[in-house]
């Protein structure tokens, strides 16, 4: 083998690895952003879990038999009818 020959069966073994390696740089990228998103999302899901929470305690406590009419259809007819 000539040493020509040799250098080109170096190039075309290390143009594909180096494809590889750009193709491994870019998808590492794409894992941290993603990994991000998915950090921001879950601090605020747990923020809307306790927003969530509040109102329900808020809801239980408040006292809604007062000014609540109870609803019968037969007397209360929407005015469109």
């Amino acid at each position: 083998m000539t040493k020509q020959q040799n250098l080109d069966n170096q190039a075309s073994f290390s143009a594909p690895i180096e494809d590889l390696q750009v193709r491994i740089a870019f998808l590492d990228d794409l894992v941290d952003q993603l990994n991000d998103q998915v950090a921001r999302q879950n601090v605020e899901i747990a923020d809307l879990k306790k927003q969530m929470q509040l109102l329900y305690q808020r809801v239980e406590s408040a006292d809604l038999s007062e000014g609540i009419e109870v609803f019968d259809p037969l007397t209360n007819i929407p005015p469109h009818y």
